[in-house]
């Protein structure tokens, strides 16, 4: 077999790269996050506002069972013979507990995001000739209904600051639309 043009293999690849199912009820959520990254001017906003462009969105009761979602553990190998890796897949204002969580706002946590148990993509943002990949092995049933988000009242004004400025997202107080909104 001969080797294919870069180019040619990206177009290729672009054609046959997996579409993200993500929920209807995250979209405001997720549209904020791309939203404040653009803000900051941060390199991954087109990425994540990419991802979610391309997304099929669907109510949660038509969503597949094995697709990673927001609030949900994903089991994920990064390379062909990496070690695999559960984590819970966050939005950056929930975070509690890092060595167990991946935020949404990383390249490997958008690309993660909406991909279902077998896919398998390089990771977005790598800026190598072969970048590297990332299969999705399991995707755990959701445990709980909701996360609590935040502890700030829903009416508190939001303050912004960079990412550069905090070692994680800043907990701001922005109020993140509830089930059924």
């Amino acid at each position: 077999m001969t080797a294919c043009n870069p180019l040619v293999a990206n177009m290729i690849f672009t054609l046959k790269r997996p579409v993200a199912v993500l929920p209807a009820g995250d979209y405001a959520r997720l549209q904020e996050l791309a939203r404040l990254l653009e803000e900051q001017i941060h390199p991954l906003a087109s990425a994540l506002f990419r991802k979610l462009d391309r997304a099929e969105w669907r109510e949660a009761d038509d969503m597949p069972e094995q697709t990673v979602l927001l609030d949900g553990f994903v089991t994920y190998r990064v390379g062909g013979t990496g070690q695999p890796e559960r984590r819970r897949l966050i939005d950056p204002a929930d975070e509690m507990w890092p060595p167990a969580e991946i935020s949404v706002i990383t390249p490997l946590g958008i690309t993660l995001l909406g991909l279902s148990v077998g896919d398998r993509i390089p990771i977005i943002g790598a800026d190598l000739r072969a970048p590297p990949w990332v299969d999705v092995l399991a995707v755990d049933p959701m445990t709980t209904s909701g996360i609590v988000r935040g502890l700030a009242p829903s009416n508190a004004p939001a303050t912004r600051s960079s990412l550069a400025d905090q070692p994680r997202w800043p907990k701001n107080g922005r109020r993140l639309p509830g089930k059924g909104e």
